[in-house]
C-alpha cells in the first residue's frame, strides 16, 4: 500500500506520519508541485501507485483516475474541493478543513481594516517613497455588511466585526435565520443595495461559478468595498476590473484569484484600489497543525478499517 502526499501544506507531518505507520505495511511517496499545484497529467504520474492520496490544490479528474487503477482514497487538504471533479464513487474524496474558519475569518476582518485605513499605501509612500504619507480613512463602525455565502466562515467572522456595531445581512439559499444567526437573512438584490461592504465566501459550484459579474455590479446602489475570500473563479475578473474602472465599488481586497498564482499581466495590478492577497487566508501555524492533525487520523482510520 502506498501513500502519496502532494501537499506542501503536510510535508511538516511526514516524519510523525512515517512513525505511526510502522506497524502497517505502507510505503510514503511525497511530491512538491511548482506554483499552485499540480496538473491533472502530472498528478497521473504523483498517484500511478497510490493507494492513498493526500492533496492540495492539484488537479484530479476522471482521466487521473482511469489511470490510477489503485487509488481508493482522497484526502483534501483544508476544505474546497472544487479542483477535484471526478464522476465516480471510488475513489472516496474527503475534505479536512479542521478550524481553518477562524484564521480565514481573522484574515477577512484585516483586509477590511486594511483596505479603510490605507495601511499598504501608507506601508508603500514610507517604505518605498520616503513620503510621510497621511490619507483620510473610514471607520468600520456602523458600516452595513453583506455575506455572499453564510457557512462557518461568514458566522465567525460575522461574530468579529459584530464588536464594531456594525449591521450584517447574508444571502444564502441554503441556510435559514435562527436565533443565533448574527447576520439577517436576505436576497442578493437587498445586499446590492444596502451593504457598504459584501464579503464573499460561498463555495465555488456551478450555481456560484462568475456570480459577482456584470449584472451583479451594475445592480449596485452604493459603492461597496468587494472582499473575496472563497474562490476566484466567483468574480469575474474582468467585470470587477471594469467596476473599478467606472466607480462602480469603492475597491477590493482579494484573496483569490481566477488563475492563481496572477501573471505578471493581470490587469488588476493596474488599479490603486485593491489589497491583494496571495490565497493565504488559512495559512497560519494554528490552522496547520489543526488540519495535519485531522489528516492524519482519518489516515489512521481509514487503515484501520481495511
Amino acid at each position: 500500500m502506498n501513500i502519496v502526499i502532494t501537499c506542501p501544506r503536510y510535508f511538516s507531518e511526514i516524519n510523525k506520519l512515517e512513525n505511526l505507520l510502522k506497524e502497517y505495511q505502507v510505503s510514503l511517496e511525497s511530491f512538491s508541485p511548482i506554483g499552485q499545484g499540480f496538473k491533472s497529467k502530472e498528478m497521473i504520474d504523483c498517484l500511478k501507485n497510490a493507494t492513498i492520496a493526500i492533496v492540495g490544490d492539484d488537479e484530479i479528474d476522471d482521466y487521473v483516475v482511469d489511470k490510477c487503477k489503485k487509488l481508493s482514497l482522497i484526502i483534501k487538504w483544508g476544505v474546497g474541493v472544487d479542483n477535484i471533479n471526478i464522476s465516480k464513487d471510488i475513489p472516496k474524496v474527503i475534505n479536512s478543513p479542521g478550524d481553518i474558519y477562524i484564521d480565514v475569518a481573522e484574515h477577512i476582518v484585516y483586509l477590511i481594516g486594511s483596505f479603510l485605513r490605507h495601511i499598504p499605501y501608507i506601508h508603500d509612500k514610507i517604505l518605498n517613497h520616503d513620503e510621510w504619507y497621511k490619507p483620510i480613512g473610514n471607520r468600520l463602525m456602523n458600516k452595513n455588511i453583506g455575506f455572499v455565502g453564510y457557512g462557518k466562515i461568514a458566522q465567525q467572522t460575522a461574530k468579529l466585526l459584530n464588536s464594531f456595531n456594525v449591521e450584517q445581512f447574508f444571502y444564502d439559499p441554503y441556510v435559514n435565520n435562527t436565533e443565533d444567526t448574527i447576520a439577517h437573512k436576505k436576497n442578493i438584490n437587498y445586499l446590492q443595495q444596502e451593504c457598504d461592504i459584501i464579503i464573499v465566501t460561498t463555495a465555488l459550484s456551478k450555481e456560484t461559478e462568475y456570480l459577482l459579474d456584470k449584472k451583479f455590479f451594475d445592480n449596485l446602489t452604493k459603492v461597496p468595498l468587494i472582499v473575496n475570500a472563497s474562490r476566484g473563479q466567483v468574480i469575474n475578473e474582468q467585470d470587477l476590473i471594469d467596476a473599478l474602472d467606472h466607480n462602480k465599488i469603492s475597491g477590493c481586497a482579494l484573496d483569490v484569484f481566477e488563475t492563481e498564482p496572477i501573471s505578471s499581466s493581470n490587469l488588476l495590478k493596474n488599479q490603486k484600489s485593491v489589497i491583494f492577497s496571495s490565497h493565504n487566508a488559512s495559512n497560519t501555524h494554528e490552522a496547520n497543525e489543526s488540519v495535519n492533525s485531522q489528516v492524519t487520523d482519518m489516515i489512521l482510520g481509514w487503515l484501520n478499517e481495511q
